[in-house]
């Protein structure tokens, strides 16, 4: 087309299913774009078959959908408070009666993580307020968005015919190049994943032969086919049945393939480890490679794996839920969804006893606030917040009316 006297040509990403549905001047693109011809032409077989990708993308996503998710509201003083009985918790518990909350958020963050992009569609009801909510397959879902009218909507056969709206989805994305379509992990990291599919077909071609080489098997005089044919049957069958080969006087074997030693497979392999832990953004540790381990607690290890891997992700599913899933007038009301992750950061029974009794000394947390912390019942006057000092009198901060000789002390 011509604008302003240019000429214009249209960019697609993809086809909608339904012809009908196409917009002019628009970009099109599914949740999966690329998937495929990645999969099978970069790296030559699935990303998760190589053992790397299948554990960063499982502890990633396992960790996150672990998470407890809090509905809190702002009260007057200006604090968060968690409202457990909030019917959202029912809704995520039972999306759509297809999948768990857990199942729903961490088939959402595997599509971001190898797709670029993760779907969860929001039913609402006549008042607008969200009543169900439903994970949707990437790959099922067109994005389109009109370059010239700035229109953003969203086509999915599997719950909707229509347009669906950019309020009532829920649209995880990484790695954006335009702000609308994510790209995936695995689509920077296919010269990485496809040396290390390369390295483990080496194994199990070496493996699968007997640990037996190629090589060229000389022989002193001329031979017929049939008597070729005859000695290469014979030393296949035998290596193939791990036997042992018996070469005549007038024959010589030479390897013409290198051995695992020579072609360093073993060291190919575990850096192939550390490689795709880079761009996954996780300690090789986490992936089972203990070479260059230095921990010396189990938080310092989860605190890194929180801050430098999980946190991008927290941070993209909290604020588009609360982008999308409130309606203006619960967002005035200072309604919000927050992942408490202080749940990654659990240690030992020593170190969390030592963290509530400093908290607990320096009048921080009262002994219900740790109770209920550590999943115990309230007590009766255990509301009080205490300091503790020798003076039994003082020990307690919420004493407005302390007497004179007190304060001199």
């Amino acid at each position: 087309m011509k604008l302003f006297g240019f000429q214009i040509n249209r960019e697609k990403r993809g086809v909608p299913s339904n012809p009908s549905s196409q917009v002019p001047d628009a970009v099109v693109g599914t949740g999966g774009v690329g998937l495929t011809s990645l999969l099978h032409g970069a790296t030559n077989g699935a990303p998760m078959s190589i053992s790397a990708v299948y554990c960063a993308v499982s502890i990633i996503s396992n960790s996150i959908a672990s998470i407890p998710i809090q509905v809190r509201k702002e009260n007057s003083d200006g604090f968060q408070e968690v409202d457990y009985k909030h019917p959202l918790y029912t809704i995520m518990e039972n999306n759509a009666g297809q999948h768990t909350q857990f199942e729903m958020i961490k088939y959402a963050i595997q599509s971001v993580l190898l797709k670029g992009n993760g779907f969860i569609y929001l039913y609402r009801d006549n008042t607008g307020k969200v009543a169900d909510m439903r994970w949707l397959p990437s790959d099922m879902v067109s994005v389109v968005y009109n370059t010239l009218s700035n229109e953003l909507y969203y086509l999915s056969p599997l719950v909707s015919k229509k347009k669906i709206e950019p309020v009532n989805m829920i649209h995880l994305k990484i790695n954006s190049d335009d702000g609308i379509m994510g790209r995936s992990v695995i689509s920077y990291a296919a010269r990485s994943l496809k040396n290390a599919n390369a390295t483990e077909n080496s194994a199990v071609n070496f493996y699968d032969s007997g640990c037996n080489l190629n090589g060229i098997i000389k022989v002193q005089g001329s031979l017929t086919p049939q008597q070729k044919q005859d000695i290469r049957d014979s030393w296949r069958e035998s290596m193939n049945g791990n036997g042992l080969a018996v070469l005549q006087g007038n024959m010589d074997y030479t390897p013409i393939q290198m051995n695992v030693s020579d072609a360093q497979l073993i060291e190919s392999r575990q850096f192939n480890v550390n490689d795709i832990a880079r761009f996954f953004h996780i300690n090789p540790t986490l992936l089972g490679d203990l070479t260059n381990s230095s921990y010396n607690t189990l938080e310092a290890a989860q605190e890194e794996f929180l801050v430098h891997t999980l946190l991008p992700y927290i941070t993209i599913f909290e604020q588009e839920m609360n982008r999308k899933i409130w309606t203006p007038t619960e967002k005035k009301m200072g309604w919000n969804v927050n992942m408490d992750e202080s749940s990654i950061l659990r240690t030992d029974k020593k170190s969390q006893s030592e963290y509530y009794t400093k908290l607990l000394e320096k009048g921080v947390l009262s002994v219900n606030e740790v109770r209920k912390a550590l999943g115990y019942a309230e007590i009766e006057g255990g509301d009080k917040h205490i300091v503790m000092y020798s003076d039994p009198d003082q020990n307690s901060i919420e004493d407005e009316n302390p007497n004179e000789e007190q304060i001199n002390e």
